[in-house]
This record gives structure tokens, sequence and C-alpha cells, in this order.
């Protein structure tokens, strides 16, 4: 009488190759035989991590992006992929496109770097991907037209987000950020760096993000200390720096010309610089 194994050979082999997933020594077990690369090649699909900016990773990048159809069969394992990262790549908007048709499952999306006007492909994301947990369109600083088209639909489509990276980003208006924050309440994570906001953003965030863990104020210089006393104090909040006002920065001169320790030229700098990055924009608008 045959006995009936307790295993499922490709089952089995799938949890083994995960650990060889985790030490990134999965490709070579690829070649062993047919059903290794079976089981093995869904999970490489499953998480996709790629920069622009190294020789190698760049090389990788461009070969799958060759890959990614502008219309016709898609991959086999396009359904898999569910956690993608490019960085420092310029991505056109037509390539962006491209990427969301083929791969429909993403609930990681990192394009830190990689993109410039947001607006429509943002909105393009937003309908893609309702159970987006975690977005980083972070950039450079550059000054560009007011813009909610596309955070204001991810504010109305994706209201499982978890993480947000729009640091740099000033075409977001503060009613556009506000409305992403009281509409994402599982928000564990925020990077505002140099965005327009105020004490008003910093006010909704205390009301509606009740388990944010981290805050990230970088070049925010309209936040009072007041309003950021106002959020959980469990949340890890990085390079707020408060608005010096006029009367505060006269002081600190006086203060800096009386004792001239590291203290006071700390911040002297501090309130300079504050001053100089708000009269840059008051000029480039």
């Amino acid at each position: 009488m045959a006995q009936s194994s307790i295993f499922y050979l490709p089952e089995l082999l799938e949890q083994i190759l995960h650990f060889l997933a985790i030490d990134k020594s999965l490709y070579p077990a690829l070649y062993v035989s047919q059903l290794w690369y079976r089981c093995g090649a869904s999970i490489l699909w499953r998480r996709i991590e790629l920069k622009g900016r190294e020789a190698e990773d760049q090389t990788r990048l461009e070969r799958f992006l060759k890959i990614v159809p502008r219309g016709g069969r898609k991959p086999v394992y396009s359904s898999k992929l569910t956690h993608l990262k490019i960085l420092h790549y310029r991505l056109s908007n037509r390539k962006i496109k491209s990427i969301v048709h083929t791969f429909q499952n993403i609930i990681y999306l990192d394009l830190e770097g990689s993109t410039d006007q947001i607006g429509k492909v943002l909105k393009l994301i937003a309908k893609s991907y309702p159970n987006l947990k975690y977005l980083n369109i972070s950039t450079l600083r550059e000054l560009r037209r007011k813009n909610d088209i596309g955070l204001t639909a991810i504010a109305e489509l994706c209201q499982k987000l978890e993480y947000l990276n729009i640091s740099n980003h000033t075409e977001f208006s503060e009613i556009s950020i506000c409305n992403i924050v009281r509409s994402c309440p599982r928000l564990y994570q925020l990077d505002f760096t140099y965005c327009e906001i105020t004490d008003i953003t910093i006010e909704e965030i205390a009301r509606s993000c009740l388990n944010l863990k981290y805050l990230n104020l970088g070049g925010c210089y309209k936040i009072s200390k007041g309003a950021v006393n106002k959020l959980n104090p469990n949340t890890y909040i990085e390079n707020f720096k408060e608005t010096l006002t006029p009367s505060d920065l006269i002081g600190a001169v006086r203060n800096h010309l009386i004792q001239n320790n590291v203290s006071s030229r700390q911040i002297l700098a501090q309130g300079l610089q504050n001053l100089l990055d708000l009269s840059m924009r008051d000029n480039l608008q």
C-alpha cells in the first residue's frame, strides 16, 4: 500500500528558499532545477530594490525597465510584485504609467529621487493601488507650481497608508496635506521635510494620527513649540527647530555678543538660516 507524504514539496521548498532571499543568495539557487526555479522566481519577484546611483544596480534597473511593456503581455510573475523600490533614477511619466499598469498588487512603493512632475502620475498611483501602505516620493528641492491633484487622490483612495514621505514637495498646499493626515489614521511615520506646513498641520496630526511614531520636520520653519507639544509624547520628532521671531533674533545676537560660546553661536546660526530660507522662498514665489 502506497504511503502518502505528509509534506507538499513545492510548499516546503518555498519556505526554505525564503531564508535564501533574506541572505540575498537566492538567485544562484534558481539554476538547481525547474522546481527550484519555479518556487524561487516567484519569491524574487515579490520585492525589487534598485538604485540608479550605483553602476551595477543601474544596469539591473535598465534591464528591469525593458521588461515592463507599454501594452500587451505582462511578465509571468508580475502579479507577485508587492514591494518596489527605485531610487535616484529619473523615471519619465510614461515609464511610471507602464510600471503601474504592469504590476497591479504593489503595497510598498519607494520612488525617492526618481520623480519630478508628480500630479497626474500620483493620481494614477492612487487609483491603481488602493491597498498602498508605504509611499515615498521625496525629491530634490525645486520650485514647482501648486498642484494638489495627486495628493488629494491619495487622501481619497489610499486610506490604508502607514508611511508617507513627501519631502521637498513644496507644490502641495497645507490643505491637501491636512486632508491626507485626516484621511489616513493608520499613519505611523511621516516625513514633511521642507513642506509648506504650519501649526495647522501639526494640530491635525495631533487629532488624527494617534499611532504616529516618527515625524520629520526638517526645514519646516513656521511651526511653534507649543503646537509640537500637543503631539503624542511617544512620537519621535526629528529636525524640529522653532522659528525665531525678529525679537528672538535680536536677543540671540545680543547673547552671542555677550557670551560668544558654542551654544550662542548655534542659536544665532539657526536663526539666520531660518530667515535666509524664508527670504529665498519669498523671492522665488
